[in-house]
Formats: C-alpha cells, sequence, structure tokens
C-alpha cells in the first residue's frame, strides 16, 4: 500500500509540472501556433522594424532566425511527444516508474537544450546588433515578463 503512495505522489508531482508546460503550450497556441509570437510577443517577422535593422542586418537575421525557429518548434514537438507518453505510463493500469523517470528526464533534457539554443541565439543576435539595437531587443525581452515593471532593472 505505501508504494501506491508513492507513485500517487509522484504523478501529481509530475501533473503540477505538466500543467505548467500545459500553460505555456497553451501560450503558444493562442498565438496562433508560432513560438516566436510567445517569445517576443510579435510574430519575429516584425521584431527587425522594431529593432530597425539595416539591410544587412535584416539579411543575416531573417538567415539566423529561420534555423532557430524550426530548431524550436522541432524541440516543443519532441517535448511534447515525451509529455503524451508520460501522460500515458502516469495513468496506465500499473505505473511503471522508471518509465515515468525517463520520459520526465527526456524533457528536462530537451527543455534544457532549448533553453542552451536560446541563450547562443540571443548571444548572435547581440553580435550583429548596435548598442540601441541590443538595448531594444532586450527590453522587448524583458516585457515578456509578466512581473517586470518599468522602473525594475
Amino acid at each position: 500500500m505505501k508504494r501506491y503512495w508513492v507513485y500517487l505522489l509522484l504523478a501529481l508531482s509530475l501533473l503540477v509540472n505538466l500543467g505548467v508546460l500545459a500553460g505555456a503550450w497553451f501560450q503558444v497556441w493562442r498565438a496562433e501556433g508560432t513560438t516566436e509570437l510567445a517569445f517576443f510577443g510579435m510574430g519575429h517577422d516584425r521584431v527587425p522594424d522594431y529593432l530597425k535593422l539595416d539591410r544587412s542586418q535584416r539579411e543575416h537575421w531573417h538567415a539566423t532566425e529561420r534555423d532557430f525557429v524550426a530548431s524550436l518548434n522541432d524541440a516543443g514537438h519532441k517535448i511534447q511527444a515525451h509529455r503524451e507518453r508520460l501522460v500515458h505510463a502516469i495513468f496506465s493500469a500499473q505505473p511503471d516508474a522508471s518509465v515515468i523517470e525517463r520520459e520526465r528526464a527526456a524533457i528536462f533534457a530537451l527543455q534544457e537544450a532549448q533553453q542552451r539554443n536560446i541563450i547562443a541565439q540571443l548571444l548572435k543576435e547581440r553580435e550583429m546588433l548596435n548598442a540601441q539595437q541590443q538595448a531594444a531587443l532586450a527590453d522587448l525581452l524583458l516585457k515578456q515578463n509578466p512581473y517586470h515593471s518599468a522602473g525594475a532593472r
């Protein structure tokens, strides 16, 4: 009987984490399914105008963004597949803790890789932007945080 409670507590903990993921997914879905809309608050095609990029910068921006957005979408699909397997494992007739843990670890690894990819992309973008454009992009990204206030820096 004690083993049942351990599985139940593990399942509840994972459901909380899945709720957070579902909330993030819902924001992307609500934004017409575009990851960049959730990331920038606007379609990535509008960001160059917002940053006032010159022609050379725009070409570089679009070249790097294309691969970046594709990799974000690919990672999102992989995370979703593991999430679905995790939910099925949790609610199976005989939940297997090793399967649940394997799917949780896979989701975590994909999310960590996704974060590293985002940081690498922002560093690439930083290199091509002037100081004013860097400040504008940083401000745009910080505005995505609902707890960000104009006076807090």
